[in-house]
C-alpha cells in the first residue's frame, strides 16, 4: 500500500504544471497534426476526368499500356488509324496523278473521290465508338443473312456490275457497293456471338462443321464471283476467331487440308488462276503480257533502294497498271525505299498489337473475338497484298488497307475500327 502510494506521488511530481487540455481540445490537435503530416493525394474533379493517364515504356511502350480513364476509348489505336489513313492519302495522291490526268484529265480525281470516303467513314467511326458495341449482337444473324442475299444479288443481270471479268458489285445508282467488304464484318460478328452463345459446340467435330456450314455457303458464293481472295480473306477471319474461342486444333488443321484440296481442285479447272501460278513461277517467260505487272512491281521496288528516290519521284507508275490500286506499295517501295517499307509495316504491326491488346481487355467473348476478326481481316490483308507485290505468292487482288483505291472499301474499313474503339470504350480497366 506504502509503495503504491510514493509510486502515485512521483508520478504527480513528473506531470507538467499548467491546465489540463480537454479531450476535445486533444482530438484537435491530433487531428491538425496528421493533416501536416499526411501527403495529400489528388483528388478527381470533373475537370482531370477526361485526361488520360501517364504511363511509362516509350511510344512501343504505348502500344500495350492500358492505362485509360473510364469511358475512354484507345487513344493509341485511333493515332495509328489516324497515321495510315493520312499515309495512306499522300501515297494515293502521288500514285495516282499520272493515271488520273491521262483518263480523265484531272490528276486529283482519285484521291479527291478517295478524300471524300474518308471524311465521311471518319465521322461514322467516330459515331459508331461511342455506340456500345453489345447492342449489334441480337441482329447479327439478320446481319449474316442479308449479307448472303447480296453476294447472291451480284448474279443479277440488271443489278450485278461486271468489271474485267468479275462479276463483285452491285449498282445503287449513286455508286458501285461491293458486297464482300461488309460481308467481313457480318462474319466477324456473327461467328463472336455463335461461339459467345455456345450454338455449337467447337471443341467436337459435329460442332465444328456446322460451324463451318456458314462460313462454306459466303465461300461458295464468293468462288462463283470469281473472288479467290476474298474468300481467303473471309475465311481467314472465321479460322481465326474459331481458334481464339477455343477449337481443336486437329480439327482446324484437317478443315484446312480439305479447303486447301478444294482450292487445287478450283485452280485445276480455272484456266486465268492457273495462268497465274504459272506467271508467279516464270514471271519473266511473258514479260509483255501476264508478267507485266509483277515485272514493273519487282522494278520500282529494287530501284527505290534503301531512301527511295522521293516523293512523287516514281517512274514506274508511268508503266505499272492502275499503280493507286492493288500495286500501291510498289510505289511506296520506289519512292520511299525500304526505311519507307519498313514505316508502314510497323504501323500496322503496331495496329494489329493494339487491337490484340484491346481484345485481350474485352469485357465479354463478343467483344474480345469481334476485336479477334476485325484485326485478323486487317492482318490477313496486309500479308497477302505486300507478298503479291513483291512476288513471294501468285497475284490474288487483294487491297492493301488504307492505301488501295476504292472508297466503299476504306469507308467500311474505317466503320471497323470504330467498332474495335467501342470495345476499348468498356474494358473493366478503365471501370
Amino acid at each position: 500500500m506504502l509503495k503504491a502510494v510514493h509510486r502515485s506521488e512521483k508520478v504527480h511530481k513528473t506531470r507538467p504544471k499548467g491546465k489540463r487540455k480537454s479531450v476535445p481540445a486533444v482530438r484537435s490537435s491530433v487531428k491538425a497534426s496528421v493533416k501536416h503530416t499526411a501527403p495529400k493525394t489528388p483528388v478527381r474533379t470533373k475537370k482531370s476526368y477526361g485526361k488520360k493517364a501517364k504511363h511509362s515504356g516509350g511510344l512501343f511502350g504505348a502500344l500495350f499500356a492500358s492505362d485509360r480513364n473510364p469511358g475512354d476509348m484507345d487513344y493509341t489505336f485511333l493515332l495509328l488509324v489516324g497515321v495510315l489513313s493520312a499515309f495512306g492519302l499522300v501515297m494515293l495522291l502521288s500514285a495516282s496523278t499520272a493515271a488520273a490526268s491521262t483518263k480523265f484529265g484531272n490528276s486529283y480525281r482519285f484521291f479527291l473521290r478517295q478524300f471524300g470516303y474518308v471524311a465521311v467513314g471518319t465521322v461514322l467511326m467516330l459515331v459508331i465508338s461511342r455506340i456500345d458495341y453489345r447492342k449489334y449482337k441480337p441482329y447479327t444473324k439478320l446481319f449474316m443473312l442479308i449479307c448472303i442475299v447480296m453476294l447472291a444479288l451480284v448474279f443479277v443481270p440488271v443489278i450485278g456490275v461486271d468489271h474485267n471479268g468479275s462479276r463483285r458489285w452491285i449498282n445503287l445508282v449513286v455508286m458501285e457497293f461491293q458486297p464482300s467488304e461488309i460481308t467481313k464484318l457480318a462474319v466477324a460478328m456473327f461467328y463472336a456471338a455463335m461461339i459467345e452463345d455456345k450454338k455449337y459446340d467447337i471443341t467436337r467435330l459435329d460442332g465444328m462443321i456446322r460451324m463451318g456450314m456458314w462460313i462454306g455457303i459466303v465461300a461458295i458464293l464468293m468462288m462463283l464471283e470469281t473472288h479467290l481472295s476474298g474468300t481467303i480473306v473471309l475465311c481467314g477471319i472465321a479460322l481465326c476467331i474459331m481458334i481464339a474461342g477455343g477449337a481443336r486444333l486437329r480439327y482446324i488443321i484437317a478443315g484446312g487440308g480439305g479447303a486447301a484440296a478444294l482450292a487445287a481442285l478450283y485452280l485445276s479447272f480455272d484456266a486465268v488462276r492457273r495462268r497465274r501460278v504459272m506467271i508467279f513461277l516464270h514471271p519473266f517467260t511473258d514479260r509483255q503480257a501476264s508478267g507485266f505487272q509483277v515485272i514493273q512491281s519487282l522494278y520500282a521496288i529494287g530501284s527505290g533502294g534503301i531512301f527511295g528516290k522521293g516523293l512523287g519521284q516514281s517512274m514506274q507508275k508511268f508503266y505499272l497498271p492502275e499503280p493507286y490500286n492493288d500495286f500501291i506499295f510498289a510505289i511506296v517501295g520506289e519512292e520511299l525505299g525500304l526505311i519507307g517499307c519498313a514505316f508502314i509495316i510497323l504501323l500496322f504491326a503496331g495496329l494489329v498489337i493494339r487491337g490484340i491488346r484491346i481484345s485481350l481487355e474485352a469485357p465479354d467473348t463478343f467483344g474480345s473475338l469481334l476485336v479477334v476478326g476485325i484485326m485478323a481481316q486487317v492482318a490477313i490483308q496486309t500479308i497477302l497484298n505486300i507478298a503479291v507485290v513483291t512476288s513471294t505468292i501468285p497475284n490474288t487482288g487483294v487491297p492493301l488497307p488504307f492505301f488501295s483505291y476504292g472508297g466503299t472499301a476504306f469507308m467500311i474499313l474505317l466503320m471497323e475500327m470504330g467498332v474495335v474503339l467501342s470495345v476499348s470504350r468498356f474494358s473493366p480497366k478503365n471501370k
